[in-house]
């Protein structure tokens, strides 16, 4: 699973910076977080449009559509399986190999809270400021723009940037998956259809012997076995399904249905 995920992530980095083409560049967002502002980029980001939106005025049906259709189909798998800032967090836990330095429980309010403020800063300032802090557009944008554009003027916001992302990095490397944690509000928006989405991860507690082993090799420290696949924390990275000595938890697409298979009755009639 572990080497699979790795190069659904590759390739994922790959597609979205297809734009180095000119005429592969789009109007269509990404399912996960990605700077637009990268010289290469084929994409939008979603959290740009909608503060673009927010800034201007026009309400945005697109983009709010097309979040809608990304966490119908598969909630947070986009983080765990294609968003190349997630994968820069996990290239940190790899390099460090250990389990975080600092334990926090999870708040997946902050998450809806860094949107909300995103949106309200956008609209109130007619601009989109959350772009000029945002870590990912620092490693994606600001950085390969230094290079590839040496006639640009790179003012006071580029060392804000740079800023950004060596906090951001020394946070990925005290607590893994920092970003998705607590901050990303894009998670925030697709947290919410992970028990509704289709594609799922279900556990089947027939099978479950309660050895926690899945939650100790979580990567966003979930905390309970049945929250696996339905919290708005899990980001269906897979590696509980790697952990698991009997097969309890697996990938399913499905309409309708819970994520967590109940267990059988054992009592005698």
């Amino acid at each position: 699973m572990g080497r699979l995920r790795w190069s659904t992530q590759l390739i994922a980095l790959v597609l979205v910076n297809l734009g180095l083409v000119g005429i592969l560049e789009t109007g269509v967002v990404c399912p996960f977080f990605y700077c637009h502002g990268c010289p290469a980029a084929a994409f939008g980001c979603p959290i740009g449009v909608l503060q673009t939106q927010a800034a201007l005025g026009p309400f945005p049906f697109y983009v709010l559509g097309s979040l809608g259709l990304f966490g119908l189909a598969a909630g947070r798998f986009w983080c765990g399986w294609g968003c190349p800032f997630g994968t820069v967090q996990d290239l940190v836990v790899w390099l460090r190999r250990r389990r975080d330095f600092v334990s926090l429980p999870p708040f997946a309010w902050t998450r809806l809270l860094v949107l909300a403020g995103t949106l309200v800063a956008a609209w109130i300032a007619i601009d989109t400021l959350f772009c000029k802090v945002c870590p990912a557009g620092s490693l994606f944008g600001a950085i390969p723009h230094r290079f590839v554009s040496p006639q640009l003027s790179f003012g006071t916001f580029f060392y804000v940037h740079i800023i950004t992302l060596v906090v951001s990095l020394v946070a990925f490397f005290l607590i893994g998956r920092f970003w998705c944690r607590y901050l990303c509000p894009l998670g925030g928006v697709l947290g919410l259809f992970n028990r509704v989405s289709i594609l799922k991860l279900k556990l089947d507690m027939d099978k479950c012997t309660d050895c926690g082993k899945c939650l100790t090799i979580c990567p966003t420290n979930i905390e309970k076995v049945g929250d696996i696949g339905g919290s708005s924390d899990c980001i269906r990275c897979g590696k509980c399904i790697d952990a698991c000595p009997t097969d309890a938890i697996r990938i399913s697409a499905c309409l309708w249905g819970p994520a967590k298979l109940h267990r059988k009755s054992t009592v005698s009639p």
